[in-house]
C-alpha cells in the first residue's frame, strides 16, 4: 500500500463499533494506558468531536485522513486520494466536506489550497495549538441544481 484516504459523515458510528469490540479496544489502549500524554491526547479528540464547529456552519462529513508513503510522495498519488473522496462524496449528494488541518502542519496547508479548498475558521485543539478548517465544495449542489440554456 503507498495510500490512503479516509472520510465520512462523523465518527461517531467509528466510536459506537470501537465500543462494540471492546476487547480489541482494550487491547490497543494498554499500551497507553500510563502516558498521560497520549490518554489526554485521545480525550481532547473526543471531546473536540462535540465543540468543533464554531458557527454551526461548517459541513457534517470530513475528511479524517490522508497518508502517502514517503517512497511515492511527489508522484500525485495524495492528488489522486483527495480526488476520489471529492467524488465519492459527489456520488453521494454531499455539497460540501471539511479538513481540520494543524497549524504546524505548513505542507498540509499547501495542499488543500492548491485542491481548491478554503480556510473558513480556526479551531483550538490540543491545549493551545490552533488548527484551520478547510472547506471544499464538491460540486454537488451544482450538479442537483437545473442547467440554464443560453
Amino acid at each position: 500500500m503507498i495510500g490512503f484516504v479516509t472520510g465520512g459523515s462523523g465518527m461517531g458510528p467509528i466510536y459506537r463499533q470501537m465500543i462494540r469490540d471492546w476487547p480489541n479496544l482494550i487491547a490497543a489502549l494498554l499500551p497507553i494506558m500510563f502516558q498521560p500524554r497520549k490518554v489526554l491526547g485521545i480525550l481532547e479528540i473526543l471531546r473536540r468531536r462535540d465543540k468543533d464547529d464554531p458557527g454551526g456552519d461548517l459541513p457534517r462529513h470530513e475528511l479524517f485522513s490522508i497518508a502517502v508513503a514517503p517512497s511515492a510522495r511527489g508522484t500525485g498519488v495524495a492528488e489522486r486520494l483527495y480526488h476520489r473522496l471529492t467524488t465519492h462524496f459527489l456520488a453521494r449528494n454531499v455539497p460540501a466536506f471539511r479538513i481540520v488541518v494543524g497549524e504546524s502542519l505548513t505542507p498540509a496547508h499547501r495542499f488543500y489550497t492548491r485542491m481548491g479548498a478554503r480556510p473558513v475558521a480556526t479551531l483550538r485543539l490540543h491545549g493551545d495549538a490552533l488548527s484551520t478548517v478547510y472547506v471544499q465544495i464538491t460540486g454537488a449542489e451544482r450538479s442537483r441544481s437545473p442547467r440554464t440554456q443560453a
